[in-house]
C-alpha cells in the first residue's frame, strides 16, 4: 500500500506541539513524579470538599423549591469557579518554576543547546510540557462544575466559558514564567516572584476596579463594568456569574479597541492573553540563545568582585548572618523598603479620600480590606520563600559543611535561623499592622461618619450602627500576625533542611500552609453561629481575623447581634490567646526539628 507523505506544514507543526521532544519528556518523567500526583490529587480533593459541604449546606437548610435550590446551585457554582481560578493562580508558578532554569542546573542546558531542536521548539516544548498538568487540572474540574447542573441554575455554556477564562490565565502565567526563566539562570526565585507579582496584580486592579464603579442607577446595588474589568480574570469571572449585579454596557463612546474591551469582557480577556502569550513566545525564543552567554558573563563579573571589610559579629551568629549579611542586595533592600513606602502611601491617600467625604465608608473599608489582605499574602509568601530556601542555599554553596564543623547547636543554630528571618520580615509585617492600626484610629474618631450600610441577619435597618473596623480588634492584629509568620518560618525550615532543593522546599511549605489555612477556613463557615467560638475560630489566621474585624455582619452575624462591643472584646482577648497557641507550635515543630537535624542532615550530605 502505498504511503501518502504528511505535508511539511503540518509535520512541522506537530513537531512544534504534540511530538515535541521536550514536550514528551516533560510529560513522560512529571507523570511520574509523586510531588505533581499529589498536587493533581489535591486540587481535585479540594474542590469536591467545597462541592459537598456546599450541597449539603443547600440540603441542611430547609429549603426544597425548585427556586432556592436553583439559587443554592449557583452560589456553590460561583465559590467552585473563584476557588478553582485562585489555585490555578497559584498551582501554574509552581508547574512553571523549573522551566529552563532547570535544564541549566545538571549542566544539561550546553546539551540542549546541540541538538537539533530550534529555539521556538525549545520554548514551545517547556510551555506545553508543563501547561499540560494545568490542563489536565481544568478537565478533572469539569465533572465536578456539571454536578451543579443537577438543581439547576448553571448554564452549561457558563461552565465551558468559567474553564476557557481560568485556561486563559494559565497559558498567560506560563509564557511570562518561561520568558523570565530565559533571562535567567537561577530558577529559585520564579515561584515567589510569580506569587508576589500575580497577588499584587489582581489586588490593585481589583482595588481600582471598586473604587471606579458606577451605580446604573441612583441608590442602586448594581455597577456597570469598568475599563479595568477585561484585564482582571476575577473581574471577568464576576460579569459571568453575576450578570445583574456587576453589568456589562451595551454601548460605549470610546475608540474601537476599549470599546470592544468594555462590551465583550470575556472576549477581550481571552483575546488579551493570547495576544500577550504570543508575543512573549517570540521573544522568548529569540532570546533562547544567549542564556548560556550571559550565564558565562556572569561568572567572570563574580571573580572580580571586591572584597568587604570583616564586621562585627554580636548575639546569635546566625541570626546576625541572616539579619545583616544574607539580604543585603540591593533588590532585598528596594523591595523591603519600596513595599513599606508603598503600602503607607495607598492608606495616606485612601485614608485622605474618606477624610474629604470623597469616599463613603462602605468604599473605604472595600478598598483598604483588599489593601491590608493582598499585604498580609506578600509577607506571608516572603516568609515561607526566605525560610524555605534559607538551608537549601546554604547546603548548595557548601557552607552548610562549614557551619557543621563549629561548635554550634542544631538548637542554636535553628533558632538563629528563625530569630534572623523574623527580624528582617519585621519592616514588611509593619506595614500591613500600621495600616489596621490607623483604620483602627479612623473608626474611632469619624463618629457616624464610619458607619457602614451592614445589616445584620434578623435585624432591620437602624437596629443597630456597624463601624468600618471594630477599633480594638484592629489594634490587635500584630499579636495573630507576628506568631502566624513564626509557624510559617519555623514549616518553612523543616522543609528546607529535608529538601534537596528550594523550589520543592517553598513549593511544599506553601502547600502545607494552605491545606492548614483551609482547614480552618472551612471550620470558619460554621462558626458564625457559635458566638464567642466564631471569634476564636475566625482569630486563628490573619486574613479571617482581617474579614471579622471590617465585616463582623458576614463573618460573625450571631455574635454582632449580642453588640459591637461584645463582638470586640470577643476578639480583642482572642486574638493573644492565638498568638500564644501559634508561638508554641512554633516552639514545638522547633524541638522536633533540632532532635532530628543531625541525622537528615547527614541524609543528604553531599547532594545539591
Amino acid at each position: 500500500m502505498k504511503q501518502i507523505p504528511l505535508p511539511s506544514v503540518i509535520h512541522a507543526a506537530l513537531r512544534l506541539t504534540a511530538l515535541n521532544p521536550i514536550a514528551i519528556r516533560l510529560v513522560g518523567a512529571a507523570s511520574r513524579r509523586q510531588r505533581d500526583f499529589f498536587i493533581r490529587t489535591g486540587f481535585v480533593t479540594l474542590l469536591s470538599a467545597n462541592l459537598l459541604l456546599g450541597l449539603f449546606g443547600v440540603l441542611a437548610s430547609g429549603r426544597i423549591s425548585l427556586r432556592d435550590l436553583a439559587a443554592g446551585s449557583a452560589q456553590i457554582f460561583t465559590f467552585l469557579a473563584n476557588v478553582e481560578l485562585l489555585l490555578i493562580c497559584l498551582l501554574t508558578p509552581i508547574f512553571m518554576a523549573g522551566a529552563i532554569s532547570k535544564e541549566a542546573k545538571p549542566q544539561t542546558w550546553d546539551i540542549v543547546l546541540t541538538t537539533p531542536l530550534s529555539a521556538l521548539q525549545i520554548v514551545l516544548g517547556n510551555l506545553l510540557g508543563r501547561l499540560f498538568f494545568i490542563a489536565t487540572l481544568l478537565l478533572s474540574a469539569l465533572p465536578l462544575m456539571a454536578i451543579t447542573q443537577f438543581f439547576g441554575g448553571v448554564r452549561g455554556e457558563t461552565i465551558l466559558l468559567t474553564q476557557l477564562i481560568a485556561f486563559c490565565l494559565a497559558l498567560l502565567i506560563g509564557t511570562l514564567a518561561i520568558a523570565t526563566s530565559v533571562t535567567r539562570t537561577a530558577g529559585r526565585k520564579a515561584v515567589i516572584t510569580f506569587f508576589v507579582l500575580t497577588v499584587c496584580y489582581l489586588a490593585i486592579t481589583w482595588t481600582a476596579d471598586q473604587a471606579l464603579r458606577l451605580p446604573i442607577s441612583a441608590g442602586s446595588q448594581n455597577s456597570w463594568t469598568t475599563l479595568l474589568t477585561p484585564f482582571n480574570p476575577l473581574l471577568v469571572l464576576e460579569t459571568l456569574l453575576s450578570p445583574t449585579s456587576y453589568v456589562i454596557s451595551d454601548a460605549s463612546t470610546l475608540a474601537w479597541p476599549l470599546s470592544f474591551a468594555i462590551t465583550n469582557p470575556i472576549a477581550a480577556w481571552c483575546w488579551i492573553t493570547l495576544i500577550l502569550s504570543l508575543i512573549t513566545l517570540i521573544w522568548a525564543s529569540l532570546q533562547v540563545r544567549k542564556l548560556g552567554d550571559r550565564s558565562k558573563q556572569r561568572s567572570l563579573l563574580r571573580r572580580t568582585t571586591v572584597v568587604q571589610k570583616p564586621k562585627l559579629v554580636s548575639g546569635n551568629p546566625i541570626a546576625w548572618r541572616e539579619r545583616v549579611t544574607r539580604h543585603r542586595n540591593v533588590s532585598s533592600l528596594y523591595g523591603r523598603w519600596g513595599f513599606v513606602g508603598l503600602g503607607m502611601l495607598v492608606m495616606i491617600v485612601t485614608t485622605t479620600l474618606f477624610a474629604t467625604n470623597y469616599w463613603n465608608a462602605d468604599i473605604y473599608r472595600s478598598v483598604i480590606g483588599g489593601v491590608i489582605g493582598t499585604e498580609i499574602i506578600i509577607v506571608t509568601l516572603a516568609a515561607i520563600y526566605v525560610s524555605a530556601s534559607s538551608i537549601t542555599k546554604e547546603r548548595e554553596d557548601g557552607s552548610l559543611d562549614l557551619l557543621l564543623t563549629t561548635a554550634m547547636t542544631p538548637r542554636m543554630y535553628l533558632g538563629g535561623k528563625v530569630r534572623g528571618i523574623v527580624i528582617h520580615l519585621l519592616p514588611m509585617t509593619a506595614t500591613p499592622c500600621v495600616s489596621m492600626f490607623i483604620v483602627g484610629i479612623v473608626a474611632l474618631a469619624s463618629g457616624e461618619q464610619a458607619y457602614v450600610s451592614d445589616i445584620p441577619i434578623g435585624m432591620q435597618g437602624g437596629d443597630m450602627n456597624i463601624p468600618l473596623a471594630l477599633w480594638a480588634p484592629a489594634l490587635m492584629l500584630p499579636f495573630v500576625l507576628i506568631p502566624f509568620l513564626s509557624f510559617c518560618v519555623t514549616l518553612g525550615l523543616q522543609w528546607s533542611l529535608r529538601s534537596k532543593g528550594s523550589i520543592r522546599a517553598v513549593t511544599s511549605t506553601l502547600m502545607m500552609m494552605l491545606v492548614i489555612s483551609f482547614g480552618f477556613g472551612i471550620c470558619l463557615t460554621p462558626a458564625g453561629s457559635m458566638g464567642v467560638g466564631g471569634a476564636f475560630i475566625a482569630s486563628l489566621t490573619p486574613i479571617p481575623y482581617l474579614n471579622a474585624v471590617i465585616s463582623p455582619a458576614d463573618i460573625l452575624p450571631s455574635l454582632i447581634r449580642e453588640g459591637v462591643t461584645h463582638t470586640s472584646i470577643a476578639l480583642a482577648v482572642s486574638a493573644p490567646i492565638v498568638g500564644g497557641i501559634w508561638i508554641l507550635a512554633s516552639w514545638g515543630l522547633l524541638r522536633s526539628v533540632a532532635s532530628s537535624f543531625v541525622m537528615t542532615v547527614r541524609r543528604l550530605a553531599g547532594t545539591n
